[in-house]
């Protein structure tokens, strides 16, 4: 009668002749055995609620500019190369960042930072909002993006490590669903602050602060409230075990049992945990220098190159790299697009039925002109253009529709397997992006691109379940953190390359993003299958 969850809820008491016989079959045991017999009740849930603000943190950070730079345009004095830097920038402070965090992490320990990470990351955003400059604006958000991708990479590490391999992969999917909410909950709160008219000066008229600026300060509750959260939470007892701390590990294994059973901490059946092998960085001392942590960070990525590592490492790149470049280009590009047609359609109500998307968005990047007439450019005030609702409800829509597809993948996932859900996905991915280019409305185009979306976002979580399972504790932070920089490699070079492949064909970028989901689809039949896979 082992003291698992089956359906969320714990099973029935266990008697104490049955203690006495697990204690004696656990006299010592690994990792997996100590965390599937703490069962899975109110501390899982409880750290499932806060992974809800945790997810959403970076999903949040690189979209928020999408929907501010409309109204920031005059504010900022911003030109059609401010706004592309700006979208673009957040990525570059994540893709530099990737790799400290991971090796810090799984030198310094999980918990730790994740408070101090969450907290720095909500002071930031919160600065941001008092930018008065397009630099000023800009180094926020590439600081920003550092700090953010530190905890997205160490908090997967951290869910992982407090869940048996039987609740582990439905967690990992669980996080995208929570993230498809920010998804669907950021241009709901941008719909609701940003058209605002609020304007205050501050400090004698050198500070304006406004309603996309409020927008950015609220914006930073998740970052906040998850830092606060993180400090009723023990540190990894995974993490503790590769560190050789196994008492304190055993302390931790200890009060989950008891908060999820209700039973004394003492009565915990197991005494002793087996030792692990530490890490090259897990071993190292907190108190080391810089230098020495760089060059510790340096020797664990040495494994990626080697066997047995080297080869899916190299798999789960590409597939990472080609996935996001794809998920992120689109994703990001949504609001405008949405903009676009829904100008396009209001200004040429009779010809709504007979352009694509490509006719529209050739007639925007062209010269301008309505009814065949070339519209004459005056020297006006700088105006701010406000979004119509339609596209703040058309990003809700999507939102919606990809926490679904991920809350679909969690429910299917231990039984289909993470290897069929990435291969299902990419498929749809790849057949929906190609057609986007025959798209003439906006209901069309919200079809495919939801489709699109939903199925990237639930690869990308699938994925990040799979390298979890691939590597060991000493270097699955970090594994988690390179994985997640290639992404951002190419999110950045997906958002960069798109609209110069527009300039080319507006076939040619649909056509490109169609291949690349063709290509992950096809690499990941040579992933190995990790369900029920126990954690090294």
């Amino acid at each position: 009668m082992q003291q698992e969850a089956t359906g969320g809820r714990t099973e029935p008491h266990i008697t104490n002749e049955e203690l006495g016989e697990r204690q004696n079959e656990h006299e010592q045991v690994d990792f997996e055995t100590a965390i599937s017999l703490t069962g899975y009740g109110k501390f899982n849930h409880l750290l499932n609620l806060l992974a809800i603000p945790a997810a959403s943190t970076t999903m949040i950070d690189t979209t928020t500019m999408s929907y501010i730079l409309p109204s920031a345009e005059c504010d900022l004095n911003l030109s059609n190369v401010d706004k592309g830097i700006l979208n673009a920038v957040v990525f570059g402070g994540m893709t530099s960042g990737a790799l400290f965090w991971g090796f810090l992490s799984d030198t310094l320990g999980r918990r730790k930072l994740l408070l101090a990470c969450y907290c720095l990351l909500a002071s930031i955003t919160i600065a941001s909002s008092f930018s008065q400059t397009f630099w000023s604006l800009g180094l926020f958000k590439f600081l920003g993006g550092f700090v953010a991708c530190g905890p997205n990479a160490i908090f997967l590490a951290y869910l992982s490590e407090f869940n048996s391999c039987r609740h582990r992969s439905r967690t990992m999917m669980a996080v995208g669903i929570y993230a498809s909410l920010a998804v669907a909950a950021l241009p709901a709160l941008a719909w609701l602050l940003i058209p605002q008219t609020w304007s205050w000066t501050l400090l004698g008229g050198y500070i304006t602060y406004n309603s996309w600026r409020v927008f950015l300060t609220m914006s930073a509750i998740p970052s906040f409230l998850t830092g606060c959260c993180i400090c009723f939470f023990d540190e990894s007892p995974k993490f503790l075990m590769s560190c050789g701390r196994r008492d304190e590990a055993l302390r931790v294994f200890q009060r989950v049992y008891s908060i999820n059973t209700g039973n004394p901490p003492e009565t915990y059946p197991v005494k002793s945990l087996l030792k692990e092998k530490s890490g090259v960085l897990t071993s190292a001392a907190p108190d080391e220098r810089l230098s020495t942590l760089l060059k510790l960070g340096i020797k664990q990525m040495k494994p990626f190159l080697h066997k047995p590592y080297i080869g899916m490492a190299g798999i789960v790149l590409i597939i990472q790299f080609g996935g996001q470049w794809g998920m992120n280009t689109i994703r990001l590009w949504l609001p405008q697009l949405f903009a676009i047609m829904e100008e396009y359609f209001i200004v040429n109500k009779s010809m709504s039925g007979n352009v694509t998307m490509c006719d529209i968005l050739t007639s925007h990047t062209g010269p301008k002109t309505a009814f065949n007439e070339t519209i004459v450019v005056t020297d006006k005030p700088c105006v701010p253009v406000q979004s119509g609702d339609t596209v703040y409800i058309y990003s809700i829509i999507v939102g919606i529709v990809t926490a679904v597809f991920n809350l679909m993948a969690s429910s299917v996932i231990s039984n289909l397997g993470k290897k069929k859900i990435l291969i299902a996905g990419y498929v749809l991915s790849c057949c929906c992006v190609v057609p986007m280019y025959w798209s003439n409305s906006m209901e069309g185009l919200l079809i495919l691109a939801s489709l699109f979306v939903g199925s990237g976002s639930m690869c990308f979580n699938a994925l990040m379940s799979v390298v979890v399972d691939l590597f060991p504790t000493s270097l699955r932070t970090m594994a988690v953190s390179v994985t997640v920089m290639t992404g951002r490699v190419g999110a950045l070079l997906g958002n960069i390359t798109f609209p110069v492949f527009l300039e080319i064909s507006c076939l040619v970028p649909f056509l490109f993003l169609g291949s690349i989901m063709f290509v992950c689809s096809s690499l990941a039949f040579l992933l190995p299958r990790t369900n029920g896979k126990a954690l090294e």
